[in-house]
Formats: C-alpha cells, sequence, structure tokens
C-alpha cells in the first residue's frame, strides 16, 4: 500500500493518495510514521482540521526509536503547529511548540503573540514543497519582510506591490522550511513560503514619485511612517530575480533587471490620505529642494 500510495505521488493523483492514506491509517492505528505521513498529505492540501487531528494523534504515538530517526526533534509538532494556528486554536499551537521544544509558548495562554524577530515571507509561492501540495495564490510571487509573531504566522511589514494581492500588515500562515536566504543586518536570514493569509488589514496601497530624496531623508519618512503604524517601501529599489536566486541565495553581479538609479524614487505607501498626507507634510516641512509628485491610490 505504501509504494502505490508514492507511484500515487509520483503520478501527481491527489485523489487515490487520499484513499490510501486513510486505508493506511486502518491498517497501522499505532504507527506514528503513518500518521505523520497522513498529516502531511492534509497539510499539502490544506486540509487544517484534518491535518490537526492526525498530527495529534502522530504527537501522542511518537517514541524514542521515532525521536533517533528524526534527530530529536518531532516534525509532527512542527506540523501541528501550523494546522492549529491556521485555525486559530492557540492552545493546540502553544502544546505544539512546546512538544516541538520551543518552552518560551508554555506559560502563556490565549493568542500568541510574540516578537520572534524579523523575516522574510515569500508571497503566493511558485514551487511545492510537498507532493500535491495545493499552493495559496492571491497574485504574483514576491518575497517581502514581516514581523514574526510566532513560529507559523507573521505580519507584512513591506508595502507589497499591488501584483501580489496582499497588503501592509496582512497576516500570512507561513511554512517553517527555508526557502532560500536574504540579508538582514549583514546576516543571512531564511526565507520562508507563505500557507495562507490569516487575516486582511484592509490598508490601502499607494505610490508616490519623490525626486530629490537621499536614501537618508527616505529613511526619515520611514521613520515618522512607522510611529504612525503607517508603511513604506522604496520601490525603486525593488530587484526581479531568477527563480533560483529567490530560491537560493541572491548573487552579485547576476543577470537581473536592475533597480532604478536616477533621482527620481518610486515610494510604496500604506495607510489612508489623510494620515499619509499629514505625516508627508511634517517631513517636507524640515527639507528643502524635494518635491512629491503623484501620489496616486493603487488599490
Amino acid at each position: 500500500m505504501w509504494s502505490d500510495w508514492k507511484a500515487a505521488d509520483a503520478a501527481a493523483d491527489a485523489g487515490l493518495a487520499a484513499v490510501l492514506a486513510s486505508e493506511l491509517l486502518e491498517l497501522t492505528p499505532k504507527s506514528y510514521y503513518s500518521w505523520f505521513q497522513a498529516g502531511l498529505l492534509s497539510k499539502a492540501v490544506g486540509n487544517w482540521p484534518e491535518s490537526l487531528d492526525r498530527n495529534s494523534r502522530a504527537l501522542d504515538l511518537f517514541t524514542e526509536a521515532d525521536a533517533e530517526e528524526f534527530n530529536g526533534a518531532n516534525p509532527a509538532a512542527w506540523n501541528l503547529g501550523i494546522a492549529s494556528t491556521a485555525l486559530g486554536d492557540w492552545s493546540a499551537a502553544r502544546s505544539a511548540w512546546v512538544a516541538y521544544g520551543l518552552d518560551k509558548f508554555r506559560a502563556e495562554a490565549g493568542p500568541i503573540d510574540v516578537d520572534c524577530g524579523m523575516a522574510p515571507v515569500r508571497l503566493n509561492p511558485d514551487q511545492p514543497s510537498l507532493p500535491h501540495q495545493v499552493l495559496f495564490s492571491a497574485g504574483n510571487t514576491e518575497v517581502v519582510w514581516c514581523w514574526r509573531r510566532s513560529p507559523a504566522h507573521a505580519v507584512i511589514a513591506s508595502v507589497p506591490l499591488p501584483e501580489s494581492g496582499h497588503r501592509f500588515r496582512d497576516t500570512v500562515l507561513h511554512d517553517g522550511e527555508p526557502k532560500g536566504t536574504r540579508r538582514l543586518d549583514g546576516q543571512e536570514v531564511s526565507v520562508f513560503d507563505e500557507l495562507g493569509r490569516l487575516e486582511e488589514s484592509g490598508l490601502p496601497t499607494w505610490q508616490a514619485q519623490v525626486v530629490g530624496a537621499t536614501s537618508d531623508d527616505v529613511q526619515a519618512l520611514s521613520n515618522l511612517f512607522g510611529q504612525r503604524g503607517l508603511g513604506l517601501d522604496d520601490w525603486s529599489g525593488i530587484r526581479l530575480m531568477c527563480s533560483k536566486c529567490s530560491h537560493g541565495a541572491p548573487q552579485d553581479g547576476h543577470d537581473h533587471i536592475p533597480t532604478t538609479a536616477d533621482d527620481t524614487k518610486r515610494l510604496g505607501l500604506a495607510g489612508h490620505e489623510s494620515d499619509l498626507g499629514e505625516v508627508i507634510e511634517t517631513w517636507l516641512a524640515a527639507r528643502q529642494g524635494i518635491d512629491v509628485r503623484n501620489l496616486e491610490l493603487l488599490w
């Protein structure tokens, strides 16, 4: 049956794989490996209630021999954490992270909202990680920086391009398998693939052309925006990378579309018009020779 299941994987026959997974669980109800593999299939197709149930069963069946095979870690615990986060079952999520060895989630209760640092997340991922995976897609693929709030969810800190179908401060569910790296403060940090969107912020996305501003000027504006809970990104510095570099480490000198190098900066902004205008006026009042043109609502 396991051989048939792998053949179904190779043939991309998700229906047959699902049938065989259920039959395998009936034949081997006390096998950690069977429940874990069935839970992976549920994760791949985005069936979060089933994924939570199957990974919970796998967690209960995890033995010392299984721990040796997985170098001490319990991957079912991580997938249980993802499934329970997707469902908003924070009690189950906390139990899962503790079972994985993340003890800082043990003593608290309620929704998880912990500063887990900054991480890049690939919105609308273009390559599956598992057989039969149904990729979440709301638009074009884009890697954005996020405030990570748990091991499985994050809030978008960048201002995504409208083509991504995402907005500043959307909350996204993400996987735990690294899929490439980006640099932050001189360090390599892992990119994680989006698995779904948990909450939409609804904040409008704008763009503006700014002439005569230095990088320090734009940073000062970004700081003012941040103090008001608004978003700003320098879209003129976006790099359009090939898939190989996007899923690995971006290579300097590789043949990518160059960023804009002239005196005009294209800024992506997020927030309500009245708030944006007030902050921009404050910023311009302390500077001369800067011209903000074409403040345009994109969506």
